[in-house]
């Protein structure tokens, strides 16, 4: 519900902070004092379109916030999931307009698009007034809530639809990886070219292309590496010319002769000796390699066609040797699929023949019950409309089928004709604003349990409407407040007493400037305000006693709606 409405520089508000209750909340007021601009702003709030005339004059800019408490529905829930919102204890929302154009709005403190604010708040408040924020109006919703009207008997035939439709898409999708016959044949010509070229290529070791540039590479310095090897063998133990190992063996020699004169010099003569041995173990390794590394031509031209060959792989199916292994994997199980299919393909089409019969016949089911259910709706409906002094009106839930699908085979719409002889027309086409407005409250009067929104605004709901039909507009205004929050402008005294919260709006001015403020009712402060209601600007003592009385009539009737619950 709607807890607390923070309104700023709007039109001839200032800065006015409104906190709302469960039940029934009134908002009066004299022609003129403003009550427009609190829907207005509630308006803004929620997400509907508005120009910078709103910001009140002087001001560079304009700011609502609304405070929503107890709002997490499944919908909402779902809603800011889907917007990667977190969902906290209250939902506040703030819409900030400047004098530039500029419109900045939050959810919970995050930056979101208008759009976005008003796919949310749709699902939280329930306009019916000059902006139409109403989710009656939308056709799309006259299926959701016949639905809703026949509980568990239609969703339980509305799961067995959803099933059912589900497994033929799951069918129908495993059909389409197999393609047409034609496609099929197409598509196994090209896995099998696939799978030859990668069969054909050998990439069984994933090292075989590093080892291969490894080598590549001493092939192409084979010149330099035989010139190292071969200088390096020569200073270690040249046979032309003095070499490390020769030296070696004179340093023995010398030390050996005076070895008898000191143990530690004997210790270096021993150490020279394993020295001379690992050089020349070195100077033997050196000499093999030399050996071997004879150029070969041919190997190296192997190695590159063997490289071209990888390359080419490569390219077209991975970047790596694993990557062209998944993709082999891959296609070989997607041949041998599609080279065994004919079997599975006619098993698929018998069962999505099956499925689609089975969901006909389902839909056909859901549609009896929806028409079945949808003569009671008309009947309750009408029931309603005749209370509100629309007796002659006719109501009708028109179907029309569509393909079978999810929820079924049917578009439902809500069609009305308010005067005998009229033809049936949609929703949004029908009547004057009076009849208008009794209308969605009749279907509001039934409707109000059967959708998750938990704020309802009626944005001066008595239009065209006077005497005892007015009495009846406010018993089944109060009828919808018992389940949901509701906000009501209103000029009828008899709606104003049903109220459970009362605020009086009014347009003051002080120095040299107008404003707009609202004042909470209580006491005799709200029977005054009834009493204007009655008898206008002058307050009889006849019209204080008649709100009054007024007054103690609607509190004798919610004890008694109490009782009833």
């Amino acid at each position: 519900m709607l807890k607390t409405l923070h309104i700023k520089n709007i039109a001839l508000i200032t800065d006015v902070t409104v906190e709302l209750l469960d039940g029934l909340n009134i908002l009066s007021g004299e022609t003129g004092a403003g009550k427009s601009i609190v829907i207005d702003s509630l308006n803004f709030v929620l997400g509907e379109r508005a120009d910078k005339g709103l910001i009140r004059f002087g001001e560079d800019k304009a700011q609502v916030e609304a405070v929503f408490e107890n709002y997490l529905t499944p919908n909402v829930g779902a809603f800011l999931d889907s917007q990667g919102i977190e969902a906290e204890e209250v939902l506040i929302l703030r819409r900030q307009m400047t004098v530039s154009g500029k419109n900045e709005c939050r959810i919970n403190g995050n930056l979101v698009t208008l759009s976005v604010l008003k796919g949310l708040t749709e699902l939280l408040c329930d306009i019916h007034g000059q902006h139409e924020h109403q989710s009656l109006l939308k056709t799309d919703n006259h299926l959701l809530l016949l639905d809703a009207y026949g509980g568990d008997k239609i969703a339980s035939q509305k799961a067995k639809v959803a099933k059912i439709y589900s497994e033929l898409k799951a069918y129908e999708k495993q059909l389409s990886a197999f393609g047409a016959d034609g496609d099929r044949e197409r598509r196994l010509d090209i896995l099998a070219y696939q799978i030859e070229e990668i069969e054909k290529a050998n990439l069984s070791d994933p090292e075989e292309e590093d080892n291969l540039l490894a080598e590549r590479k001493k092939f192409r310095n084979a010149e330099k590496i035989t010139s190292g090897l071969e200088e390096s063998r020569q200073i270690l133990d040249g046979y032309e010319q003095r070499s490390v190992i020769a030296d070696l063996n004179t340093a023995k020699q010398l030390l050996a002769q005076i070895s008898d004169y000191d143990d530690e010099i004997k210790e270096i003569v021993g150490r020279i000796e394993s020295a001379k041995i690992e050089l020349r173990d070195v100077s033997d390794t050196l000499e093999q390699l030399l050996g071997s590394n004879a150029f070969d031509e041919r190997r190296l031209e192997w190695i590159e066609n063997r490289l071209s060959v990888i390359r080419q792989v490569k390219k077209k199916y991975g970047a790596t040797i694993s990557d062209v292994t998944e993709f082999y994997d891959k296609i070989k199980a997607e041949h041998d699929m599609l080279a065994n299919s004919a079997e599975l393909v006619e098993e698929l089409k018998e069962n999505i023949a099956m499925a689609s019969s089975k969901l006909e016949a389902e839909c056909e089911k859901l549609s009896e019950l929806r028409k079945s259910f949808a003569k009671k709706f008309e009947k309750d409906i009408f029931g309603e409309l005749k209370d509100l002094g629309m007796g002659s009106s006719t109501f009708k839930v028109d179907f029309k089928p569509t393909a079978p699908a999810s929820s079924g085979s049917d578009k439902v719409e809500f069609l009305i004709s308010p005067n005998v002889g009229e033809p049936l027309k949609e929703l949004a086409k029908i009547i004057s604003g009076g009849e208008m407005s009794r209308f969605m409250l009749a279907l509001k009067n039934i409707t109000a349990r059967l959708d998750d929104i938990g704020t309802m605004v009626f944005d001066e709901i008595d239009t065209g409407i006077s005497g005892n039909i007015a009495q009846v507009v406010a018993e089944k205004l109060y009828n919808i407040a018992y389940d949901r929050q509701v906000i009501a402008v209103t000029h009828l005294p008899q709606l104003a007493s049903m109220a459970d919260t009362h605020y009086l709006i009014e347009k003051t001015v002080s120095g040299g400037k107008t404003s707009t403020n609202l004042k909470l009712l209580s006491g005799d402060d709200e029977i005054r305000e009834i009493a204007r209601l009655v008898g206008g600007k002058e307050y009889s003592d006849y019209a204080a006693l008649h709100a009054t009385e007024m007054k103690k009539h609607a509190l004798a009737y919610k004890e008694n709606r109490k009782k009833q619950a």
